[in-house]
């Protein structure tokens, strides 16, 4: 494995503080319009890492997006995997369920679930449901769908609802699943609304014999933040660490093993972590890395050097980016994303803006940038700056490989301000301009793993 040197680390900072960003006025890229319905928040299903598969889901393909509206019908739209258009704008190509908490109501919305079965890859969503009008939290489920010969079937995970028998006293929300291509079956996991939070593990399936798995980081765990580590029975998230000599209490990164139910401290300083992403990085030489934000202001990017005595692995802090921007400092909504031309880079989006909490209300505008992770091809590009005209928020950014290169969709609204309200103006995208994707390495992904061979 790669070693830095304190030297080498030293000198990839210095690199990094010398990244240059063009004048606002030239940053600008065209933001293109492609549904005028406020979709609110979003997924792709696995094109969005540069493959498309027609015939995949029963020939309803992969180059998809989920979305919930405010009736509580949960949705699948279509994208052009070559130009980035909706297809229809409104996003209404397949209704899953009807019975799907918008994504307000707990902070997130529904997810993909990937496997290999029956010899296809399998895309399920997972996601919060209620059996019937949601006017209390005793309703809330965890819940997923599958398409079986053309056709939704939407249920709660077998365990979800009532798991220890007292229905309703613990009710489970915000279903995450692994998203592994080549697993035969998805794992998701969801947590339940008691104090403490006790988060559960379960197949994403109806087999007869499936049950949650009550996980032993509860003691840690806030809700925030927790992902699968591809293709592996690791997990990261976000949770309180004991207090420091002074009393304070910061968020950090932890890292746990479903198997052994080994538990590791990643992050240490004394700075709130948000997001927490680890995964295989083709231009880190395949090696695991792992990132988080501090106190919103600067990316940590560490890779691993080793493995401590409990299979946690151990982190060296290898590079430090941080806006280019004085104005806009603050980072919000991480995600990474993996982008071959051939050769291959990891790159992560976000907004960026003026104030920690831009994304707290309306008031707040804020741009959208992205960022190469390592040290030794920087690059921050911010695509719209925050304090570009008319003042607007762009929120829940995700990211989408077309055949032209991979386009960073939000949702764009005006900023509230004394005499107006926000108004949604629907979802746009920029190009990240990135180039288009091409080689035997397209497809790898920093949350459904690398492409075998790569």
């Amino acid at each position: 494995m790669r070693r830095f040197s304190n030297v080498l680390i030293s000198l990839a900072f210095a690199l990094s503080a010398l990244v240059v960003t063009l004048p606002a006025q030239a940053q600008i890229s065209s933001e293109v319009n492609v549904s005028s319905v406020g979709f609110g928040d979003i997924e792709f299903d696995w094109a969005r890492d540069g493959i498309d598969c027609p015939t995949c889901n029963f020939g309803q393909g992969n180059s998809r997006f989920n979305w919930v509206d405010r009736s509580h019908n949960l949705w699948v739209g279509h994208v052009d995997p070559d130009t980035g258009a909706f297809d229809p704008p409104q996003g209404n190509n397949e209704l899953v369920d009807s019975f799907a908490y918008y994504w307000a109501t707990w902070g997130n919305g529904p997810e993909w679930a990937f496997s290999t079965q029956n010899g296809q890859v399998l895309s399920q969503l997972v996601y919060t449901r209620f059996p019937r009008a949601p006017k209390a939290t005793a309703s809330a489920g965890a819940a997923f769908a599958t398409m079986e010969n053309g056709v939704w079937k939407a249920q709660f995970f077998p365990g979800a609802v009532g798991t220890s028998g007292n229905k309703g006293a613990d009710s489970t929300i915000l279903p995450e699943a692994s998203q592994c291509n080549s697993d035969p079956v998805a794992l998701g996991i969801y947590h339940n609304l008691q104090t403490p939070v006790i988060p559960y593990t379960e197949p994403v399936s109806s087999a007869p014999g499936t049950a949650p798995t009550a996980t032993s980081f509860g003691a840690h765990f806030n809700g925030a933040g927790a992902r699968f580590v591809p293709c592996t029975h690791q997990m990261l998230f976000q949770g309180d660490a004991a207090p420091t000599q002074g009393g304070h209490v910061f968020q950090q990164v932890w890292w746990y093993d479903l198997d052994t139910q080994a538990l590791q401290q990643l992050t240490l300083d004394a700075t709130t972590k948000y997001a927490g992403f680890m995964f295989r990085a083709p231009d880190f030489g395949d090696n695991y890395i792992m990132f988080t934000i501090a106190n919103r202001l600067t990316i940590n990017v560490y890779e691993q050097t080793g493995t401590l005595a409990n299979g946690a692995p151990k982190f060296t802090l290898v590079n430090q980016i941080a806006s280019p921007d004085p104005a806009e400092p603050y980072m919000n909504s991480p995600e990474p994303f993996i982008n071959c031309t051939p050769t291959c880079v990891t790159y992560i989006f976000m907004t960026v803006s003026s104030s920690p909490t831009s994304q707290d209300a309306h008031t707040i505008p804020n741009g959208v940038a992205v960022a190469a992770l390592n040290p030794s091809t920087p690059l921050f590009k911010i695509l719209v700056p925050a304090a570009s005209l008319p003042a607007a928020q762009r929120l829940d950014p995700e990211y989408f490989i077309t055949s032209k290169g991979p386009l960073l969709y939000y949702q764009l609204g005006t900023v509230q301000t004394g005499s107006k309200p926000f108004h949604n103006l629907g979802e746009y995208y920029s190009d990240m301009g990135l180039g288009a994707p091409s080689g035997s390495c397209v497809g790898s992904s920093a949350e459904d793993g690398l492409i075998p061979g790569c």
